[in-house]
């Protein structure tokens, strides 16, 4: 494969990556001006609750499909009938505690999409990928915005739900004539429990801080805090973009080092730029939330170790050392939760911006240890 053919295939991963980052962050801050505070804030707890009932329910199995179809294992149709049986325990225990049926599906619809989506990863059909990963938050917007005008806060998480949905005519052809074999699964269950732990303190990280927020502090720091991570999913589409487009590469054998240091380089063109702009930005078009400046600013600087740990998880994914990126993903959440619970107390949502970039910076250190050291066994052996 050409660097130019790559390029492309990079492109068009990052197109959607950033398409829908900007999408969802307008619609969100959008949002802030629609709803009250404290139910804007809610609407992120709710949303929060149903990233991670999903992660609990996907079993790691988004990963495993991405890392084994390059490698023609068959695990695409286990795994997704697999994801369905999870995922709707998971929504009946949604709905058992909270009592609310559109967050409860909205666990359903996003299982859907996910599997579906890392089918195509997993085959390398990245423009295909693309495209449903825009429609679907195109659509999320729209019939968010339409289900609001009757249902309220709920409606919004009706309309991802019914997004999550238009993906689904690519099952057909994921399936076609391929078996139901769940015991291609079966050698794959240390791998799956080490992405399923992965995913799950990943998943922590981006959106338990949410739940401890706003179970902590409330839903109205939570919305001030809500607001100031927009501009942070923008930034995030960077390394979601690298890592999306590394890891079969990586499973490959494939090491794209000119990818990787011109993922780096941008990252660092972009956090200088977020620094000095942002507070003009603000000022001139949103001056009521000027308290959210610093925090972004701050946060910015984290798109560098996103980068870089983004790099170094593919390719410990590529070479199956989940491991080394599950204890790597723990670390990472237990120190971010740790901090904001206490830096939060005295700085409110500059300390949890603080917590963020601490956290994303030593991952990204212990990432670089033993990357340095794998190669070394591999350079011995």
């Amino acid at each position: 494969m050409t660097f130019r053919k790559k390029s492309k295939d990079v492109f068009a991963l990052g197109l959607s990556n950033f398409g829908t980052s900007i999408i969802f962050g307008l619609f969100w801050m959008y949002l802030a001006t629609l709803l009250p505070k404290t139910e804007y804030g809610e609407l992120g707890f709710f949303m929060s609750i149903a990233n991670v009932a999903f992660a609990i329910s996907f079993l790691g199995l988004g990963v495993t499909i991405v890392i084994y179809e390059p490698k023609n294992h068959n695990v695409f149709p286990a795994a997704f009938v697999l994801s369905l049986i999870s995922s709707g325990l998971a929504s009946v225990i949604v709905y058992v505690l909270y009592q609310n049926v559109p967050l409860s599906i909205l666990v359903f619809g996003m299982t859907i999409f996910f599997i579906l989506t890392s089918g195509l990863n997993g085959k390398k059909r990245y423009r295909d990928y693309s495209i449903h990963v825009m429609i679907r938050a195109a659509a999320s917007v729209a019939l968010s915005l339409i289900f609001y005008q009757y249902l309220g806060m709920n409606g919004i998480l009706v309309g991802y739900f019914v997004a999550s949905l238009i993906v689904l005519w690519e099952l057909a052809g994921l399936m076609k004539n391929r078996k139901i074999d769940f015991s291609i699964l079966k050698p794959k269950v240390g791998f799956m429990a080490n992405m399923w732990a992965k995913r799950m303190s990943g998943v922590m990280f981006w959106w338990g801080d949410k739940l401890v927020i706003g179970t902590l502090f409330g839903y109205s720091l939570l919305a001030s805090y809500q607001f100031a991570s927009q501009y942070l999913i923008l930034l995030d589409a960077i390394p979601r973009t690298i890592s999306q487009y590394l890891m079969p590469q990586e499973a490959e054998g494939l090491k794209n080092k000119k990818i990787k240091i011109l993922a780096v380089t941008f990252a660092f063109i972009v956090a200088i730029v977020s620094i000095i702009f942002i507070p003009f930005g603000i000022k001139s078009f949103l001056p009521q939330y000027e308290e959210s400046i610093l925090p972004i600013q701050i946060m910015s600087g984290g798109i560098i170790p996103l980068v870089i740990s983004g790099i170094q998880t593919s390719q410990f994914l590529g070479n199956e050392k989940g491991l080394v990126v599950l204890i790597g993903n723990i670390s990472e959440s237990g120190l971010y939760l740790i901090l904001i619970i206490i830096l939060g107390q005295f700085y409110g949502i500059v300390g949890f911006a603080i917590g963020f970039l601490v956290a994303t910076t030593m991952r990204a250190i212990f990432n670089l240890i033993m990357s340095k050291r794998m190669r070394s066994t591999i350079n011995t052996c």
